[in-house]
């Protein structure tokens, strides 16, 4: 007989007192939406849809007070998980990339000239970590931020919890798994037009490697993007070098015509393909775009 008990935002099953499988729930803070769960499964052997079930469903009822209208998650293209979160409903969204760069044997001199450009063009490169953090320097980077997310692709829509920048800077910006050193920051004069950093992430599978976390410029420059993210890169790559990272991990969405042009130039090397997976609870979901009940 499965048991199935609560543990603040997980639940574990056991058979005879042996745990089984774990379901995780939360709202993520780079994609806040307080109605809007990423999940998943952990441990569950041999992906028994009978126990994924008994989990999903507690899982389920103990989300009912938040009253949820979506769940999303990830799994690798291969993974078995992939047919059990099928048969409990939930739909494949869209695809992930997740390739690979080797910093130890990337030569950077290889973006000298990229360099050179983006500085004649006017533009330079500051580090979060040294930033004075006014209201001011708070706001500027809040606003490109909300901008550049806006043209990527998510599940979550905008919300006002979302950008309040108290919250913003407080859940995103000094989340533990960002690295205020390697987070660096495009300007021209005093204006903010690109970002792009470093983190430590889910997707990383070893101690040498980080992850990319969002990364992009502002519409208005985006004439210069490929300047931008080139000089952005060889600052991180130039911070894992120094730090004895082994490797660096992307997450690239598979529509994403810029990302996937910048990293295909360094060259990333593609590994297994992620396939973001979703369960509608109350809304619509065409291709990658959602519909909220007030837009239907």
């Amino acid at each position: 007989m499965i048991e199935v008990r609560l543990e603040d935002k997980r639940v574990v099953a056991e058979v005879r007192g042996k745990p089984v499988g774990t379901f995780w729930f939360s709202v993520q803070n780079w994609r806040y939406h307080p109605r809007i769960f990423w999940v998943g499964f952990k441990d569950l052997l041999d992906a028994d849809l009978i126990v994924a079930t008994e989990l999903y469903k507690a899982a389920v009822e103990a989300m009912k007070p938040q009253r949820p209208l979506l769940l999303y998650t990830g799994v690798e293209e291969d993974d078995p998980l992939r047919s059990v979160l099928l048969q409990l409903g939930f739909r494949e969204f869209r695809r992930v990339y997740s390739p690979t760069l080797d910093v130890r044997a990337f030569d950077l001199s290889s973006l000298t000239k990229t360099t050179h450009t983006f500085e004649k063009l006017g533009y330079r490169i500051v580090i979060l970590a040294e930033l004075e953090h006014t209201n001011d320097t708070k706001k500027k980077l809040h606003a490109l931020f909300n901008e550049v997310y806006a043209d990527t692709s998510t599940v979550v829509p905008a919300t006002p919890e979302r950008f309040s920048l108290g919250a913003w800077w407080t859940d995103v910006i000094e989340d533990e798994d960002i690295i205020p050193e390697a987070f660096f920051i495009a300007l021209r004069g005093d204006e903010m037009v690109g970002f792009g950093n470093l983190m430590h992430s889910y997707l990383v599978l070893e101690e040498t490697e980080l992850s990319t976390a969002t990364f992009g410029t502002k519409r208005s420059h985006r004439h210069h993007h490929r300047e931008i993210m080139m000089a952005l890169k060889a600052r991180e790559i130039a911070y894992a070098k120094a730090h004895g990272y082994a490797t660096i991990r992307a997450e690239i969405d598979a529509e994403n015509p810029w990302i996937l042009q910048v990293c295909a130039e360094l060259p990333f090397v593609q590994g297994k393909d992620y396939v973001s997976m979703l369960r509608v609870m109350n809304w619509k979901v065409t291709s990658n775009k959602i519909v909220t009940p007030g837009q239907i």
